[in-house]
């Protein structure tokens, strides 16, 4: 149904079971001068109508299908195969929640130990907790994680960490006082001088992405080096995990923990999300790591089953020794994910990022060739850094013929004003990456 109408008679009847006289007696607590004084104008339209009216709206946004992004800063466009879709689609998968009910679950619980496994095998990293809400929030958890390890209370933030999910540590750690301290950058990537003269005795963690903010891939194993030796945690996030299929694994690093965003395993952007965090440790730290764990188990018939191995929220456990309130499972984007990797496997996840980085790559060295653009000179996987003379200009140039433009850094960093932050995956073909250095040179 898609509405609901209340004749006259209805409506009196709800009001006198509620035990008021009218509509208006339920809005007596509003204030007066925030009231509207006038009736809305809605007009009266038949289903067909409003079908169409919606419709015509709805063709002002600009689609995926009809506009290629350079644009990344945390959300990217990759392919995702039919296969992913259609698993996904099915009601079993579709209308799931968290899998309480193993004898009823057993759908869920071996796709999400089936993930965790992927996610493992990639990272390096013992424990994955394969479903947090996002990236952002996943970095919040592994801030909380790491001041309970150490019982220390101030955290040093990479200033390349994504600013959204900067934003979200904060918000999480301001009832604990968290002191926070920035570091500085230089030439595209985390200032480890700055990193190091930072470090107290109250450090609980260091915290750098890699590939940054700006797409550069940073030297974590000198980072985990200082931190280590002041008797910091590191702490690595990985906004883009595609990147994983080709870089060096957090555990090779001898990273504590990681915290990554894994919207770009078979999860289409929507306006937004849902995306699906997920958060990892070494297994001496298993005991502070929040949200949830799916085992492999036998029944006592001896045939091969799945558990939830390991829930450490209030509602499963005693206050006290609970490490998180994670209520929300995104079963729906774990099942995307697992189908995702189990599809393409180790050689298709690599060859993907190859191909990401090779793209990438070429288009930065184009358009430099083009004499019209300059930038940090760093290495990097899929996304750059490049100052832009018009970027107006630019932007216009792009939207006109079919592409979203590049993000605009000095959004979030000022004094990159006229800076451009790049991204280019799988989706975009060698002739669209001409045609895009074609236009720019104009």
């Amino acid at each position: 149904m898609r509405y609901i109408p209340n004749t006259k008679a209805d409506k009196e009847e709800m009001l006198k079971e509620i035990g008021v006289s009218s509509f208006n007696d339920l809005l007596k607590d509003i204030p007066e001068e925030v009231m509207l004084k006038k009736t809305l104008d809605i007009p009266t339209l038949s289903e067909e109508e409003l079908t169409e009216k919606i419709f015509k709206i709805s063709k002002k946004n600009l689609g995926f299908r009809f506009f290629k992004p350079l644009i990344g800063a945390g959300a990217y466009r990759h392919f995702v195969p039919e296969a992913v879709k259609a698993v996904i689609s099915r009601e079993e998968f579709y209308t799931s929640y968290t899998p309480y009910q193993p004898e009823i679950s057993q759908g869920n619980l071996q796709s999400m130990f089936e993930y965790q496994t992927h996610l493992s095998r990639l990272t390096g990293m013992d424990v994955i907790v394969p479903s947090i809400y996002d990236g952002a929030s996943a970095t919040a958890e592994a801030t909380l994680m790491a001041i309970r390890l150490t019982h220390k209370n101030k955290v040093i933030i990479s200033p390349l960490l994504h600013p959204h999910y900067a934003e979200t540590v904060r918000t999480y750690t301001a009832p604990h006082q968290t002191e926070i301290h920035i570091a500085e950058y230089k030439n595209g990537l985390s200032d480890l001088k700055s990193i190091e003269s930072a470090i107290d005795e109250n450090t609980a963690a260091v915290i750098v992405q890699s590939p940054n903010f700006f797409g550069a891939i940073e030297d974590i194993e000198s980072i985990t080096r200082i931190a280590h030796k002041k008797g910091t945690l590191i702490i690595q996030v990985i906004a883009e995990s595609l990147s994983l299929g080709l870089l060096k694994s957090p555990a090779e690093m001898d990273v504590d923990i990681i915290a990554g965003e894994a919207q770009s395993f078979g999860m289409d952007l929507n306006l937004g999300g849902p995306y699906n965090g997920y958060l990892g440790s070494k297994m001496k730290y298993i005991r502070q790591i929040p949200g949830r764990i799916a085992g492999e188990t036998t029944d006592k018939n001896g045939r091969r089953g799945y558990v939830m191995t390991f829930r450490a929220r209030e509602q499963d456990i005693r206050r006290e020794k609970a490490t998180s309130n994670i209520c929300s499972n995104h079963a729906l984007n774990i099942v995307a994910g697992n189908v995702y990797l189990s599809l393409l496997g180790k050689n298709g996840i690599k060859k993907i990022a190859e191909l990401n980085i090779k793209a990438a790559h070429y288009l930065r060295t184009k358009l430099i060739e083009t004499g019209k653009f300059s930038g940090f000179k760093y290495p990097f996987f899929n996304e750059f850094v490049l100052e832009v003379k018009d970027k107006e200009k630019i932007k216009d140039q792009l939207i006109n013929n079919g592409f979203i433009p590049p993000f605009d850094l000095g959004i979030y960093y000022p004094e990159l004003e006229g800076h451009m932050l790049f991204a280019v995956t799988e989706i975009l073909t060698k002739k669209e990456l001409d045609f895009v250095v074609n236009l720019l040179e104009r």
